[in-house]
């Protein structure tokens, strides 16, 4: 799934694009099944090969057989930052959005370290694997990174993520999250802190990366467009994060 925000030519206000790329692969004595979707200014909740009815305060990006597609809560996800071209802070400012989704969640993170890896979409895999790389975040530009290339002026940062999983004997599917890559927009310049900062873009993004989708309350970060008075997950964002964390149980994917 990808998605990006940008500043509106008249507001400082962030509106979010959609798009996602499905792959959903074999197990022994299962039905395999592929495609991809796509929608260049989806709304809230539409992309996926069947996305959740939009809820009061959340929203799930795909859904299979009425479960939100997700990471396996019961395993860390491992991440890494790229700070070139970081504003200074930048770290402090990612480290405490990643620990706050992972408290919201349930969920384990696990830093690696630093990375020189660029934030664009070569860090996806193609195909399912016995492992996966961490997940990157990182600052850049339309000139470095085809995530932020062609979008339109004024986008802040992007997501995109990949899943993977099967259709068994019996027609039911399951699937999980297992690589994400957050591209920031390097060339805006945003607070660290409070509303519409660089905390706020990484929470709502973060988001993302964990499975949520946008929402058409304007209250919540998840929101369409960035509420210009929230600085931190509301009400709504953490529930849906509940629904995707380790509240929810482990996710199993057969091999």
């Amino acid at each position: 799934m990808s998605l990006h925000l940008r500043r509106t030519a008249t507001t400082t206000c962030l509106l979010l694009l959609a798009a996602l790329v499905v792959l959903l692969l074999p197990a022994h004595g299962s039905t395999p099944i592929s495609g991809t979707s796509s929608a260049a200014a989806a709304p809230a909740g539409t992309a996926g090969v069947r996305a959740a009815s939009a809820v009061p305060g959340y929203a799930f990006a795909a859904v299979l057989d009425r479960r939100p597609v997700r990471w396996n809560p019961c395993a860390p996800v491992r991440w890494t930052v790229n700070l070139a071209g970081a504003p200074a802070g930048a770290f402090g400012v990612v480290r405490a959005a990643v620990a706050r989704i992972a408290a919201a969640s349930g969920t384990t993170w696990t830093y690696v370290g630093a990375t020189k890896t660029a934030p664009t979409s070569a860090v996806l895999p193609k195909t399912a694997r016995a492992s996966y790389p961490p997940v990157v975040l990182g600052w850049t530009d339309a000139r470095s990174s085809d995530l932020l290339r062609a979008q339109p002026a004024g986008v802040l940062a992007m997501t995109r993520t990949a899943w993977f999983g099967v259709q068994k004997a019996d027609g039911s599917k399951v699937a999980a999250v297992r690589a994400a890559v957050v591209a920031f927009d390097r060339t805006d310049r945003l607070p660290l802190r409070g509303p519409v900062s660089w905390y706020a873009v990484a929470l709502h993004e973060l988001g993302h990366v964990m499975g949520l989708a946008h929402v058409s309350d304007r209250g919540q970060l998840m929101a369409s467009v960035l509420p210009r008075t929230a600085a931190d997950l509301q009400g709504g964002d953490r529930t849906g994060l509940l629904h995707v964390g380790r509240p929810a149980g482990c996710v199993n994917v057969p091999s």
